[in-house]
């Protein structure tokens, strides 16, 4: 039974929070401990974390207006340029987490984490990031997908929906992790995935055409690899199976039911996170991924949510086409001095299959390049600068092809405390 706070304690818990208020330049990080132990360790340990983020945005060539990300698949290779300047601190986040210890000697972790990126139009309204609880080698809730590695993200990207070719979402899971050995860096991982309602069909519908949305039946099904080295680099590869539903029905024979199908998805991904530790004890950091598949769009955290995992078929009524994709990122951050780094990163996507679709393109191509620079004035605050320059190509019959640039300079803040 864990004992009841003291005064003492009281008085510490109002005190550090006072010092919220008082002392914003210093880390700050609101923690709970109970006097009872087990296994070692405080019984329970909870803690409470905010992070303020602001996103500057100027827009200079291209019309990305509207998006705080830099979605290069979304600028329309038609219009004409819209600069725009504007500001938001909706990806600002609140974290709360959890550690429990058991008496067969193991802990029961859980973490609930939000934005204000919720709503229509991401009207600053709350929104839920992760909920998940984890014990021993299993996570149940939302976390970042199996496809995917939460460890893989270029280090101070301002842009959070980050490279157009990387995958990386987040999924409600079963997830189960493991060692093949004790104290080999070889692991692996099992799981079964499915995206919350509000995201869950990401091909394209077409009713004139007989494809309409159906509720799935079936979660995807990932596994994967992964080895881990001293000092934090890693090398891992995954794989997706996706049955993804859709109701069709042939409307030029006149026929007015629907009738369940599905169109079977697939995916693969390599990727590696590489640390340079330099003599002068700054660490620099490689990172790369490559992935490939058919109908896995919505894996992609910049791209997800904009019907391509698939289109109608042209010519055959109440058939859907799943679009296959080839993307990949590097980056690259460098720690000129302890203070002050920089990283760069370039990234593309290719779709593909639009041929034989009611797609009107028949093939797609994004490009992406970011130069960040980025200061940390303090342990917990960080300055950047962020210019982005992208490219959207598309390819139609006969060789034809249309295509347009984007420009932005992003700026921020980052406070942790």
């Amino acid at each position: 039974m864990n004992r009841p706070i003291t005064t003492k304690y009281r008085l510490a818990i109002l005190m550090s929070c006072c010092l919220l208020f008082v002392q914003p330049l210093c880390a700050q990080l609101i923690r709970y401990e109970t006097m009872d132990s087990l296994n070692g360790k405080p019984k329970m340990t909870s803690f409470l974390i905010g992070r303020l983020k602001l996103n500057g945005i100027y827009d200079i060539k291209g019309n990305l207006h509207g998006n705080s990300s830099f979605l290069i698949h979304e600028n329309d290779v038609y219009g004409r340029d819209r600069p725009a300047f504007w500001v938001d601190m909706r990806q600002s986040q609140i974290r709360f987490a959890s550690t429990t210890q058991l008496k067969n000697g193991k802990e029961i972790s859980a973490m609930l984490e939000g934005d204000f990126e919720g709503g229509p139009n991401r009207t600053s309204l709350f929104r839920l990031r992760h909920a998940w609880i984890k014990y021993d080698h299993f996570t149940l809730g939302q976390n970042w997908s199996t496809f995917g590695d939460p460890d893989l993200w270029p280090a101070s990207l301002l842009d959070w929906d980050g490279p157009t070719g990387m995958v990386l979402s987040r999924r409600i899971q079963l997830n189960y992790k493991n060692k093949f050995t004790e104290k080999g860096g070889a692991g692996y991982e099992l799981a079964i995935e499915q995206m919350e309602p509000r995201r869950l069909y990401d091909y394209t519908i077409n009713i004139d055409r007989g494809v309409d949305y159906a509720p799935r039946r079936i979660p995807d099904v990932i596994g994967a690899l992964r080895y881990d080295y001293d000092g934090g680099s890693f090398l891992k590869v995954a794989g997706v199976y996706r049955n993804i539903a859709y109701d069709s029905k042939e409307v030029l024979t006149g026929d007015t039911d629907y009738r369940y199908r599905t169109a079977n998805g697939w995916g693969l991904t390599g990727m590696a996170s590489i640390f340079f530790n330099k003599k002068s004890g700054l660490v620099n950091n490689l990172q790369a991924q490559w992935n490939m598949g058919r109908g896995i769009a919505d894996y992609f955290l910049a791209i997800g949510g904009s019907g391509l995992d698939g289109f109608a078929h042209e010519e055959q009524p109440g058939l859907l086409n799943l679009l296959d994709v080839t993307a990949g990122f590097i980056s690259y951050q460098r720690f000129w001095t302890p203070k002050f780094h920089t990283m760069l990163m370039t990234s593309y996507n290719h779709f593909s299959g639009g041929e034989n679709t009611l797609s009107p393109w028949n093939k797609m191509n994004n490009y992406q390049f970011t130069l960040n620079l980025s200061y940390n004035v303090l342990e917990n605050l960080m300055l950047g600068l962020e210019p982005q320059f992208g490219y959207k190509q598309l390819e139609f019959d006969e060789g034809l092809t249309k295509g347009k640039n984007a420009m932005r300079m992003n700026f921020g803040m980052l406070f942790n405390f």
